[in-house]
């Protein structure tokens, strides 16, 4: 977690039509994440590489890269690089990581100059992709930016099968400068996850309080793996993944 000083007085409560839905917390996602084991997920992530990859470089691209915590411990092993759509959340990880290379993108449109052996997109991010059509686009563009016999790597959201609908979750985190309360409650409609988060931060210069509304598409694995595979991929699918949630693994190939 990045050593910022978080201040309840300069966090931004007005979000510009042009950003995305971390705008308001991106300061202390790292925060309000901490009970996640990066270390531990990175080691089930690298075993899937080790497994399926087929080429022989070692270059990695992490998609929607949030705060660079997954590529703070993939670059032990791997030439890394993060892309994000959000700025702040780029910033963020040059400033963890000055030594790697972090790139502002939207990962449906996306579009660098090199290739990678590994491409991933972890954290269920895929989900803010919210139709068929952009999914299919989306993970061709990655595809696209695979060397033959590369690997696409994605952690996907829940399935209709597998979302609870009606769900919630507490999370309180305090350190010496501020104490941060969120509150998530999800509902649904038949193709999205509608997530509702109420976030209150405490410090010396008073209380705020964040809304935030987080929108994810409910897909099927039949339609990851048709994605996938259009892509030009073979697909190999992990029921538990990193943390629960599944993992697909897709081989570029020649």
């Amino acid at each position: 977690m990045s050593d910022e000083v978080i201040s309840a007085a300069s966090l931004k409560t007005e979000k510009p039509k042009d950003k995305e839905m971390y705008y308001k917390s991106s300061g202390f996602y790292d925060l309000l994440n901490s009970q996640k084991n990066y270390g531990e997920e990175v080691d089930r992530l690298l075993a899937k590489i080790e497994q399926h990859k087929r080429s022989a470089g070692n270059r990695l691209l992490d998609i929607a890269c949030g705060t660079g915590e997954h590529v703070a411990f993939l670059s032990k092993k791997m030439d890394c690089e993060g892309l994000d759509v959000d700025p702040e959340f780029v910033k963020l990880s040059k400033e963890k990581l000055p030594q790697l290379t972090f790139h502002v993108g939207d990962m449906t449109t996306f579009k660098l100059s090199g290739k990678y052996d590994v491409v991933t997109c972890l954290f269920s991010s895929i989900g803010y992709v919210k139709t068929k059509e952009t999914l299919k686009s989306t993970i061709q563009n990655m595809a696209e930016h695979l060397v033959p016999g590369g690997l696409l790597v994605i952690e996907p959201w829940y399935t209709k099968q597998t979302f609870k609908c009606g769900h919630s979750t507490v999370v309180v985190e305090e350190t010496e400068q501020c104490k941060i309360v969120r509150m998530n409650l999800w509902k649904g409609t038949d193709d999205l996850a509608l997530g509702h988060s109420h976030i209150l931060v405490m410090d010396e210069a008073g209380i705020v309080h964040i809304e935030e509304l987080h929108e994810l598409a409910l897909f099927t694995n039949e339609e990851y793996t048709a994605a996938m595979e259009e892509a030009g991929l073979e697909v190999h699918y992990d029921e538990y993944g990193l943390i629960g949630r599944g993992l697909f693994v897709g081989i570029k190939q020649p």
